[in-house]
């Protein structure tokens, strides 16, 4: 299923480049290129096409903060839950700023994918839906390590474990959704993310190595 949709949705999203510069698109131009793409090739209807649906209840902690009121309902990206046709994707887009000689926080970005990769394995446990990390990088993330090098460059194919996250948990540059943290902390599992799709995006707008990548979810144990 996802390889025809991968072509088509990097043929769409190669479209977009050649009118629009990537520097000016946001994560949503991913989000929608990908929907079209699944429109066009299993021939879905758009309400069978889920966007910003609640993350399953099982698959987070709630926070214990009675006040807050806000964030407690998590949303997965995207979701496409058919008899014949189940899965959830997270999206990415890292690229430069608008700074074109500025740096990135690459560290935050890295951490934002481990944090998307959990969510979609704790959901994906608890709905039986295939999960997917798609993401949108130029050369500003290409290549970068976390400077503990508790991952492979990126991208990698990563086994993301407890271990990984307490790691990172104890530097000033770790921002992780603690609801979907301690439910896998809870689950006692890790998850391995495979490299389903990488290909590059040649397009008038893009003036620096672009890449298409698909992980895929799955738990390890």
């Amino acid at each position: 299923m996802i390889e025809k949709v991968s072509d088509r949705f990097k043929e769409l999203f190669t479209e977009r480049c050649n009118t629009i510069r990537l520097l000016d698109l946001g994560e949503d131009s991913v989000r929608y290129d990908f929907f079209m793409a699944l429109i066009e090739i299993k021939k879905l209807r758009p309400y069978e096409i889920q966007l910003e649906f609640p993350s399953n209840h099982d698959s987070f902690i709630l926070r214990n903060n009675k006040k807050s009121k806000r964030g407690e309902k998590p949303l997965i990206d995207l979701v496409v839950d058919k008899e014949e046709l189940k899965f959830c994707v997270e999206f990415a887009l890292f690229k430069q700023n608008s700074n074109e000689k500025g740096t990135i926080n690459k560290t935050a970005k890295t951490v934002k994918m481990i944090n998307d990769m959990i969510r979609l394995g704790n959901e994906s446990y608890y709905t039986k839906r295939k999960a997917y990390f798609v993401c949108v990088a130029d050369d500003k993330m290409l290549g970068h390590q976390l400077q503990s090098k508790i991952l492979g460059v990126f991208p990698s194919n990563y086994l993301i474990t407890m271990d990984i996250v307490k790691k990172q948990m104890e530097t000033k540059t770790s921002d992780f959704d603690e609801r979907f943290i301690k439910k896998f902390e809870e689950m006692n599992c890790s998850y391995h993310a495979k490299i389903i799709y990488n290909e590059k995006i040649e397009a008038k707008k893009i003036n620096r190595e672009t890449r298409m990548l698909i992980w895929e979810m799955t738990r390890k144990n």
